[in-house]
């Protein structure tokens, strides 16, 4: 790691989060990133050091007494191709903190106003240079440090700080050795293994993409079929970020996932619609898209009205109707509430909660409104995509109801410790159905103390595999389609603390196995 003061900061941090490793830290306060490459990186490269390893870590860029776009770029350039002449195979350029006033002391932001501004610039020429590196890729600081409690001023980290920043660290240089290449297809066995028969119809699966180098989107659908021209997860760079699916089983019982830019990718299964389930599969298609209407992104508070049934082979009198909900182009962070358009929520219950800057995606089992529409509704203004992936007909053993909460942690003072299992009882409970199969749930962690993730299972099992991935400060979101388990409960644990809210939305009664969630795939391991 080569770095001016503040990735100094994590000096001994770092070796702890990474004991595997041999980590060498070296800089010196105030360095520009020419002078870093002159005076840390090339001697190196000169004496033929052996300590810049297969892995660099460059933490640079704050300390500009002017801003020069064009020598930036060069200075970017010149010090990756020192290292890459050094034979360092993986580079990782951590963004600056986008500093906030909000985020740090009255005294601490009269500091940094001489030179600040430029830090979102420096952040989108690391982004511009991804496309011209191939070995490069950015640990995003800028997108985690939105909260305040890091720093001793503004930029330079305090304990805490120097915790998360190693923590993001040392997930990436562990997981940047076996991306998928951008625009790989990779196939996972989801039928004929592990509880799940091979004559099943369909699985719901739990889809995560972690360390991407850029931008991108993963889409899944049944091998031996052509890739739909929708998406399931949408994610920027170095977004650890998750998403449910109800996916038609291929050929041969599996599954297909496209990643069109480098990144890992995780599939676990829920459970599986078995050969004569009344659920019923589609082509993916695309329902709506208000990036393509030409003018503004849609306005906060006004519903945006979807017809999901009567189209693209979804009848009329669809019961529920499976969808994925992308909200993307937000400049500020808010929630998202899906409802049949002829009935509003009464109480605000969120289909998925969204960040700045950040495609946020979200799966659930939408009831149709009468004339067969749902309505998506925002918080503040931002571009919503709405994708279908199959349907329930009329008559279909399956209750869907405007999203019921069941569980909120928040009104019970602390959060919920690290490793604690939460039950939540989903049927049989006063207003539950009794003799329900599975429920489709949105678990969502609040105000999570640091980078985690966190699990739904049947209670009384155990699961080695994760719902949502969570960073400090935010609420995330996602949904699951999950069995009960003893006392009819789902079991909620997170590894680290947090509040936790639970959400249901529809019930499935028959034609339908909901099984402990186990991992199918996992890129980094492979």
């Amino acid at each position: 790691m080569l770095t001016d003061s503040v990735g100094l900061g994590v000096r001994g941090v770092l070796q702890n989060a990474l004991p595997e490793y041999q980590v060498v830290i070296d800089g010196y306060p105030a360095l520009m990133v020419d002078q870093l490459d002159a005076r840390m990186a090339q001697p190196r490269v000169d004496s033929h050091s052996t300590d810049l390893g297969e892995t660099a870590i460059i933490a640079a860029g704050y300390n500009y007494r002017y801003w020069d776009p064009a020598r930036f770029d060069t200075d970017i350039d010149h010090m990756i191709a020192t290292l890459e002449a050094g034979g360092v195979q993986h580079i990782i350029w951590v963004t600056l903190r986008e500093v906030k006033p909000e985020f740090i002391t009255d005294s601490a932001w009269r500091q940094i106003q001489p030179y600040y501004f430029y830090f979102p610039r420096v952040n989108q020429h690391l982004r511009d240079a991804v496309q011209r590196h191939p070995n490069l890729m950015l640990a995003d600081w800028a997108s985690i440090a939105d909260q305040p409690g890091l720093t001793y001023d503004a930029i330079h980290l305090n304990p805490t700080g120097a915790s998360l920043y190693s923590s993001m660290l040392a997930n990436l240089v562990r997981t940047t050795t076996n991306w998928r290449e951008a625009g790989t297809t990779t196939s996972a066995t989801v039928a004929g293994l592990n509880g799940v028969p091979a004559d099943a119809k369909a699985v719901t699966v739990n889809l995560t993409v972690t360390t991407p180098r850029a931008p991108g989107f993963l889409t899944v659908w049944a091998c031996g079929m052509p890739r739909p021209a929708t998406s399931n997860l949408n994610f920027m760079s170095d977004q650890t970020v998750a998403v449910s699916a109800i996916v038609t089983v291929g050929e041969g019982g599996t599954i297909c996932v496209f990643n069109s830019t480098s990144t890992q990718v995780i599939v676990d299964v829920q459970g599986y619609f078995a050969s004569d389930s009344d659920y019923r599969t589609i082509a993916p298609a695309r329902l709506a898209d208000t990036r393509g209407a030409g003018g503004p992104i849609h306005p906060a508070g006004v519903p945006l009205s979807v017809q999901v049934t009567g189209t693209v082979g979804v009848p009329g009198d669809a019961a529920g109707v499976a969808v994925n909900v992308t909200i993307v182009d937000n400049d500020v962070a808010g929630f998202a509430l899906l409802f049949p358009c002829d009935t509003p929520q009464a109480v605000p219950i969120a289909l998925v909660n969204y960040i700045p800057h950040t495609a946020t995606p979200s799966f659930t089992i939408a009831k149709p409104g009468a004339d067969g529409t749902v309505c998506i509704q925002t918080s503040s203004a931002a571009s919503i995509v709405v994708d279908v992936f199959g349907y329930f007909p009329t008559g279909s053993p399956i209750s869907v109801v405007a999203p019921t909460r069941l569980l909120d942690t928040r009104g019970l003072g602390d959060r919920i410790p690290a490793l604690t299992d939460v039950p939540v009882v989903v049927v049989g409970g006063a207003g539950l159905p009794a003799n329900a199969l599975a429920a489709s749930i949105t678990v969502t962690a609040a105000s999570p103390a640091g980078i985690g993730w966190t699990v739904a299972y049947p209670c009384g099992t155990s699961s080695a595999t994760s719902t949502l991935n969570v960073v400090p400060g935010r609420a995330t979101t996602n949904s699951a389609i999950v069995a009960p388990g003893a006392g009819g409960a789902v079991c909620i644990k997170a590894n680290i603390a947090t509040h936790l809210l639970v959400d249901v939305s529809a019930w499935i009664v028959g034609g339908y196995v909901g099984l402990t969630p186990w991992r199918s795939l996992d890129t980094r391991l492979l």
